[in-house]
């Protein structure tokens, strides 16, 4: 009965209505082989190429002030060089052991003095002491250990031997070690400070 309806609907249509229904349908394939193709594989749009901007042009005096900056900057690194150079000749005039300040003064105290110092921070040894003819010493210093002698720190005595003898083992240390120790001078009358001086120059430096 179905088919019948069906076959009478088909009978029944025009043959411009047939067309119409044909075109229509190979439409609809058309438009749905598109969406699949698009669904599977298929490839996006390339990106946009995006042009590098152009590099900022140079202001011409401002690259002539960085010149001018950086001949600057190698002139005053040739000037240290030359400085340096300076320093370590005038470090090996004086015996400096390095280039800092306090080098530089040790160094330049020694030429003072003529002999270099036996020991840095405390050089001075004894203390002497002449009062209307009484001579004695007091060692208020610390003994080297390579210092042979026969009074150690905090030792006193006003024996002219042993003052002799304990200065002359000092005076052959301070040779062979090419330095020289400073002594401190307690005295009472101007002839009681020519004696010292007279005794004790020779072997000791005076403290300042």
């Amino acid at each position: 009965m179905d088919s019948d309806r069906r076959s009478g609907f088909v009978l029944g249509l025009s043959l411009a209505e047939v067309l119409v229904l044909l075109v229509f349908a190979a439409m609809m394939v058309y438009a749905v082989d598109m969406v699949e193709g698009r669904g599977q594989g298929a490839e996006p749009p390339p990106p946009p190429v995006v042009e590098p901007a152009p590099a900022p042009a140079v202001d011409a005096g401002l690259q002539a002030k960085l010149d001018e900056a950086l001949a600057k900057n190698a002139g005053l690194e040739k000037q240290l060089d030359e400085i340096r150079l300076i320093m370590d000749d005038v470090k090996n005039m004086v015996g400096a052991k390095g280039t800092t300040k306090e080098s530089f003064q040790v160094a330049i105290g020694n030429l003072k003095r003529g002999y270099a110092m036996c020991q840095q921070g405390g050089n001075t040894l004894i203390e002497a002491t002449v009062e209307h003819g009484d001579e004695s010493i007091a060692v208020i210093g610390d003994v080297p250990p390579d210092l042979r002698v026969s009074l150690k720190k905090g030792d006193q005595t006003s024996d002219l031997e042993e003052i002799v003898s304990f200065l002359q083992d000092v005076y052959q240390y301070e040779k062979d070690q090419n330095c020289r120790f400073n002594y401190r001078l307690k005295y009472a009358t101007d002839t009681d400070y020519k004696r010292a001086r007279e005794a004790y120059d020779k072997y000791l430096y005076r403290e300042k």
